[in-house]
């Protein structure tokens, strides 16, 4: 998809594309169901996100739902409360859980065991711990928050650690986020998550994709055109067509979501 300034979403868009083709929904997380928070260990769903989900989950036969984040599937799952029914990828694609399956990482993510084991110690070695950093082990990924810090010394902390990796880890990357430093394997997007989510779809389903976040770009920009993209946040240009306000409309989209169809969400 080209970059432009996405235009509001149609009410009832998703709604009619469930009962037509069927629907494979793809959310992101943080800024797209739950707001983002200066404590991301406390980041809980917008009040209906996960009644609505589970709703959905047992309603539709043409309607298959994945979360699509950067954060690992444990730590999805504590916050989101809901671990049956949804595909879930977490840690940009390198994690996947399908219904009725056991959460696996990809075996070119876990190849970069000794470099991730060498962020691992760079980090420890050079994070102050009272100087409102904390630092988020994913296993195949490894985050460095600093919104709590201050930020001159953040920004010196991320150029530093931008430098190790570059040097040090080739088969890794730095990813700069919403007051977060992610070192993850070069492998990972959220693209590759699309990619794998819908080869597992039938072939007449199109994607609908919620995301809030650059990393989020990347899968938007994978879309074809019959599929869509939907930036969540206020008005910028993006690789999305439609745009919502935020989470709570989210919400609204995912309570919009209930035409005649009955059945429950397939697994597949």
């Amino acid at each position: 998809m080209p970059l432009r300034l996405p235009s509001p979403l149609p009410r009832g868009l998703l709604a009619g594309v469930v009962q037509g083709q069927g629907l494979l929904l793809c959310l992101d997380y943080d800024g797209t169901l739950a707001e983002i928070t200066d404590d991301p260990s406390t980041a809980w769903p917008r009040e209906g996100a996960r009644e609505e989900l589970q709703r959905l989950t047992r309603s539709h036969n043409r309607l298959a739902i994945a979360i699509v984040t950067g954060r690992s599937l444990a730590d999805l799952k504590r916050l989101l409360r809901i671990d049956t029914g949804i595909f879930f990828s977490g840690v940009h694609g390198l994690e996947l859980d399908e219904p009725g399956k056991t959460a696996v990482f990809s075996a070119d993510a876990l190849a970069c065991t000794s470099e991730l084991a060498a962020i691992r110690r760079w980090l420890v070695q050079n994070i102050p711990g009272d100087r409102g950093f904390m630092i988020e082990d994913k296993r195949i990924a490894l985050g460095l928050h600093y919104r709590r810090a201050e930020p001159t010394e953040a920004a010196e902390v991320c150029e530093r650690l931008a430098d190790f990796v570059a040097r040090e880890t080739p088969r890794l990357k730095l990813l700069r986020l919403k007051m977060l430093a992610e070192v993850m394997p070069r492998v990972a997007s959220k693209a590759r998550a699309l990619v794998t989510l819908k080869a597992r779809m039938p072939r007449s389903y199109l994607t609908a994709y919620f995301g809030d976040d650059a990393t989020d770009e990347d899968a938007l920009a994978a879309l074809p055109p019959e599929d869509i993209g939907i930036l969540v946040g206020g008005a910028r240009v993006s690789h999305a067509v439609y745009r919502v306000d935020g989470p709570g409309a989210v919400v609204d989209e995912l309570r919009a979501l209930d035409p005649a169809g009955t059945g429950v969400a397939r697994a597949f």
